[in-house]
């Protein structure tokens, strides 16, 4: 018995691995550089159709060594935490940056009005300075 061409399309799409609809990031210390409060995180777009957006926020940096990051399907549950924002080519850089190693790239695409991004809490040095940078820098902490 042989399938229709048609009726394999539809196999075929579902044997692609999934879209990578957000970016996890384990961040360490440095040298003499303090811990990051944040040391492990995951964030996704809100509001935000091309994903060139994640595609840009979530590569390595070449000099920036101190994060791994990785594209998923979606963040995992067992956050202690969560920090709404909005999107700007400003904010998606200085997400990106980690001191004077940190990129002054701008992001050149397109950025929704209303977009968001939702970072997602797993591991922090010090939680309660994890909530006053979310809520200085704009975003709504949530749990």
């Amino acid at each position: 018995m042989r399938l229709a061409p048609v009726t394999l399309l539809p196999l075929a799409l579902l044997s692609l691995p999934a879209a990578a609809d957000s970016c996890y990031v384990i961040a360490a210390s440095a040298g003499s550089v303090p811990p990051p409060v944040i040391t492990e995180q995951c964030f996704e777009f809100v509001g935000m159709k091309d994903k060139q957006a994640l595609d840009w926020a979530c590569r390595d940096v070449d000099n920036v060594r101190i994060a791994r990051r990785n594209e998923r399907e979606r963040c995992p549950a067992g956050y202690f935490a969560t920090c709404t924002a909005g999107v700007t080519p400003e904010t998606l850089t200085s997400a990106r940056a980690t001191g004077s190693q940190g990129t002054t790239d701008l992001f050149d695409g397109q950025v929704p009005e209303h977009a968001k991004i939702v970072s997602y809490y797993y591991e922090a040095s010090d939680r309660s300075q994890a909530k006053v940078d979310c809520e200085s820098a704009g975003g709504e902490w949530g749990r």
